[in-house]
């Protein structure tokens, strides 16, 4: 009976370190001539991602990781640290949450004894700034598609409008008409010439 329950405890904790074969080791806090780091030390590689909440403070998540019992934390060169805690969140996921001057300017490095150390990428800056830039491009070209398009008139306007395309119109037609002064001045010339010529005719009949 013994002895089965001793291996039924080994096989548990043969499991339990199948199911946890990578633990974070240390975290380490570096700042080499003005520029700080955070140096993470697990067993291997593994998914983290970094949050910023505030200049001096940020959340990093790695996912498929444990704390190590014996977690370490370490301070080079630096002694603007407010506080480093480390959170296990279940599922082999862990929070480390970093309080320090500027820290989230610092560069992540996650080490491992099997491979060259490899800088965190901020996806979530990278993600949004890549938004910003078409979310502005977007908006110029609805800017500049409204520009070309000739805004609606009102209802005043249209009326306007037509009102001086029928006064042209108009303009245009009696333009064209005939000259109606005109038959009439030749008629007066005519009736001052044959009014002329009697009192010519007058005249040399008295004489």
């Amino acid at each position: 009976m013994l002895k089965k329950i001793i291996l039924i405890f080994a096989i548990f904790m043969g499991l339990s370190a199948c199911a946890a074969e990578n633990f974070l080791n240390s975290v380490v806090i570096d700042n080499n001539d003005g520029q700080m780091s955070v140096i993470l030390r697990a067993d291997k590689l593994t998914k983290v991602r970094k949050e910023i909440d505030s200049p001096d403070k940020i959340v990093l998540y790695m996912k498929g990781i444990e704390q190590s019992p014996d977690i370490n934390t370490l301070y080079k060169n630096t002694s603007n640290i407010n506080g480093v805690a480390v959170q296990s969140v279940g599922n082999n996921d862990i929070k480390i949450y970093l309080d320090a001057k500027g820290i989230s300017k610092a560069n992540v490095v996650l080490e491992t004894p099997n491979s060259s150390p490899i800088t965190v990428v901020n996806r979530t800056n990278e993600e949004k700034v890549l938004w910003s830039a078409i979310s502005i491009l977007i908006l110029l070209t609805v800017m500049r598609t409204a520009r070309k398009q000739p805004a609606e008139k009102s209802r005043e306007e249209l009326i306007k409008e037509r009102e001086m395309a029928l006064y042209k119109n108009f303009q245009k037609e009696v333009a064209s008409m005939p000259n109606i002064n005109y038959k009439l001045k030749s008629y007066k010339k005519h009736v001052l010439k044959g009014e002329t010529l009697r009192h010519y005719s007058n005249t040399l009949t008295k004489l």
